[in-house]
């Protein structure tokens, strides 16, 4: 049987990593039609080697939101000159774009956002009416999806239990005022834990699984 651990996390203390993050970032340096580098979006954040940021800028030129203005050599002493891009950003929306590498469109999170809109929406919900409002032609909630998702935020503080549920009863819900964030749908990140991009912060007391052997 595994053995569920809670993990110790520092509270409010925020996370500056992530396409959410880079994004908020990228609008921000990018406002009143300013250039920018990969390097002064990872100073704003917590990537060790710049990886995953130089990574979704590559995804965001690709897919048409930032536009390469030039390319300017950067002297280092001893280390050998290199070039750095400079880019502007030329398409703005809210959220962070969900981009593949090859520059389409995905459709990863976009789950966790529908059911995170609907909740916002609903003055209570049940799972059935929460998948069925939350469901869209392209992308369908299934129950189980609401469920999982439901479990969580409800164990990070998020909802208010209206009616208990039971073999006979469907439980009921609603999101808590002072825990309608923001725009951004809290992620369920790998280990179970609750991530709220509007508040930057780990939300919960997380627990993670022991793997089985």
């Amino acid at each position: 049987m595994p053995i569920q651990m809670e993990l110790k996390v520092t509270s409010g203390k925020p996370i500056y990593r992530g396409h959410d993050h880079y994004w908020s970032v990228i609008k921000d340096l990018g406002k009143d039609n300013k250039l920018f580098t990969r390097h002064e979006v990872a100073l704003r954040s917590n990537d060790r080697d710049d990886y995953s940021v130089a990574d979704y800028i590559k995804r965001l030129h690709a897919a048409g939101f930032l536009e390469m203005i030039e390319q300017r050599l950067q002297v280092n002493r001893g280390a050998g000159n290199s070039v750095y891009n400079v880019y502007r950003l030329i398409k703005r929306q809210a959220l962070a774009p969900v981009v593949n590498r090859d520059g389409t469109l995905g459709k990863q999170g976009l789950a966790q956002l529908q059911i995170w809109n609907a909740m916002r929406a609903l003055p209570g919900f049940s799972l059935v009416e929460l998948a069925v409002t939350a469901s869209t032609p392209d992308v369908e909630i299934p129950r189980e999806t609401a469920k999982r998702y439901v479990t969580h935020l409800n164990r990070a503080g998020y909802l208010q239990v209206l009616r208990e549920s039971s073999n006979r009863v469907q439980g009921m819900w609603r999101l808590k005022p002072s825990m309608n964030t923001g725009p951004n749908p809290p992620k369920i990140l790998k280990t179970k834990l609750v991530y709220d991009p509007n508040r930057k912060e780990i939300m919960g007391a997380p627990l993670a699984e022991e793997c089985a052997a």
